[in-house]
């Protein structure tokens, strides 16, 4: 805890300095958006961040937290993240330390992991093609344990699904025109499919060949998911 305390006390020193060019006034309001951004662990957008400030006492507009946030980046405090899918999130930079994420599709959940191994593998890749690496980034998208444990049954529609996952066709609801038409267009029990998309009719690789299946054809696909 001590250590915390004396990072952040050091932190703030430093950005005092780096500041000194604001006005007076937007400096000191900075700093204290800087003292809470310190104490927030988690990956923030700007509205949540919003909210964060508020429960401070700090109502401040969009905008200007979107201001502070990238003067933090400026300045090397913080960092921008810009995750597949998902709004722009900020994070704490902490100098000579890197991690990387693992991103929930489902509920946008972010995990910071950091594996040596993977550090010196990377390195050694480098290496080899003669590259000097300045920075790196790697984000593996997918689902956590909650979001899979919740979704723990034998079979679910189609439309839950996640775009990227690969799951396997086990039976249908509906009469005989919907297994006609799905029959038709080469989905039959047994059949592996891969999500592609999952907004608006969804998109399907199966048999080489990507399919559109509307919303309520899709709900009647009970399918399981391939670990």
């Amino acid at each position: 805890m001590k250590e915390k305390v004396d990072l952040h006390r050091q932190e703030k020193e430093n950005f005092l300095k780096l500041a000194s060019h604001l006005p007076p006034e937007k400096k000191d309001l900075f700093l204290r958006v800087f003292e809470i951004f310190l104490e927030t662990e988690e990956h923030v957008t700007p509205e949540v961040f919003q909210q964060i400030l508020k429960e401070k006492g700090l109502s401040l507009k969009e905008e200007d937290i979107i201001e502070a946030l990238e003067l933090f980046c400026k300045l090397g405090f913080a960092q921008r993240k810009d995750f597949l899918g998902k709004p722009p999130v900020y994070e704490h930079r902490h100098l000579g330390e890197h991690h990387d994420h693992l991103i929930c599709t489902k509920c946008g959940r972010i995990q910071e992991f950091f594996l040596p191994q993977l550090e010196a593998l990377q390195d050694e890749i480098a290496k080899q093609y003669g590259f000097k690496p300045l920075d790196h980034r790697l984000e593996i998208y997918g689902l956590c344990a909650e979001c899979q444990a919740t979704r723990a049954k034998p079979a679910l529609p189609l439309t839950l699904v996640s775009a990227g996952e690969k799951v396997r066709v086990e039976r249908f609801l509906g009469g005989t025109q919907a297994l006609s038409r799905l029959a038709a267009m080469g989905i039959t029990a047994g059949e592996v499919l891969e999500v592609i998309n999952n907004c608006g009719p969804i998109i399907v690789s199966v048999k080489d060949a990507r399919l559109a299946i509307g919303q309520g054809l899709a709900q009647k696909i009970l399918v399981t998911p391939l670990d």
